[in-house]
């Protein structure tokens, strides 16, 4: 059985811990980010928690060959969502081999998770196969289940890795949530700020404003800010400028010191004024662009 325990204080190294999901994270709130991960995994099953202190937009792609189940340990100071849907104590997310996901994380948000090899769950399922109706669940992006069940899955999740364990947990969920009527949240907010991190994110040097994003989504201006409001919990100016700052936070710490410069990297991400780039910037990551560690140049 291999442990791993790491603690962050910087939400890049945090994404390149795990590079074959491909994650990215984007800091939204001000201060500097802490964040720790537990890790314990076993043949074909690998158990995670993570949590971290500041409001982040986490977007990835889980690895081909394998099924996620991730629920809430604490949802932190706000409302959390993923993949549309607002996530809260009662639902367990579901996750299949190839399909990308955004996270919009509170702070202080935690995550439990597990990733199972989908041969080694399609074994488990052969060998004790669910009913017709918990089965069909497994196609949905979010199950809600009854709070015993998802006790009983939190425990499962927080002890040694064990696949059978896990799997006999989970066919309790499952098969508790196939009687109700499942019901999520609307997923209409959180598309609105899926599509508009998308498109800003893809613009450069020229970031769409408030009205061309309305124009690109045919919605209207109060729809965009009732959306981020609900899904974000601030306004899409203050979303989408924070978006800009990480790309050239990002750029700096994978660039060696003068190239680019901290000017030409802000200008390439949209801002045109480099006194009011760097007071959002530090105000947001707690430090100077100057003061960014830059990527050392290979020898």
């Amino acid at each position: 059985m291999a442990i791993r325990q790491h603690v962050f204080d910087d939400f890049h190294l945090h994404g390149a811990s795990a590079p074959e999901w491909q994650q990215r994270y984007t800091q939204l709130s001000p201060g500097r980010m802490r964040s720790a991960l537990v890790e314990t995994a076993t043949p074909g099953l690998h158990l995670f928690r993570k949590w971290m202190s500041e409001r982040v937009a986490q977007q990835g792609c889980l690895p081909a060959g394998q099924l996620c189940f991730a629920l809430l340990h604490g949802a932190g100071a706000g409302q959390p969502w993923m993949q549309g849907r607002e996530l809260d104590d009662g639902l367990v997310a579901v996750l299949r081999g190839g399909q990308e996901f955004m996270l919009q994380r509170p702070p202080g948000m935690a995550l439990l998770a597990c990733s199972f090899d989908a041969e080694l769950f399609r074994r488990l399922l052969d060998a004790r196969p669910w009913r017709a109706g918990a089965n069909a669940l497994l196609a949905r992006g979010a199950v809600r289940a009854p709070s015993a069940a998802l006790r009983a899955l939190r425990s499962a999740l927080l002890g040694p890795p064990s696949a059978p364990a896990l799997f006999m947990a989970l066919t309790e969920v499952f098969e508790a949530a196939a009687g109700p009527v499942q019901r999520v949240g609307s997923a209409s907010a959180a598309a609105l700020v899926a599509q508009s991190h998308r498109l800003v994110a893809a613009s450069g040097q020229e970031p769409p404003d408030i009205d061309t994003l309305c124009r690109r989504l045919r919605t209207s201006r109060r729809s965009l800010q009732n959306g981020f409001r609900q899904v974000a919990d601030m306004t899409p100016v203050h979303y989408l400028r924070s978006l800009r700052l990480n790309a050239v936070r990002q750029r700096l710490l994978a660039t060696p010191a003068g190239d680019p410069r901290v000017s030409q990297a802000a200008a390439d991400a949209g801002f045109e004024h480099l006194g009011h780039f760097g007071t959002r910037y530090r105000q947001l990551f707690g430090e100077l662009p100057s003061q960014t560690p830059r990527r050392t140049p290979s020898s």
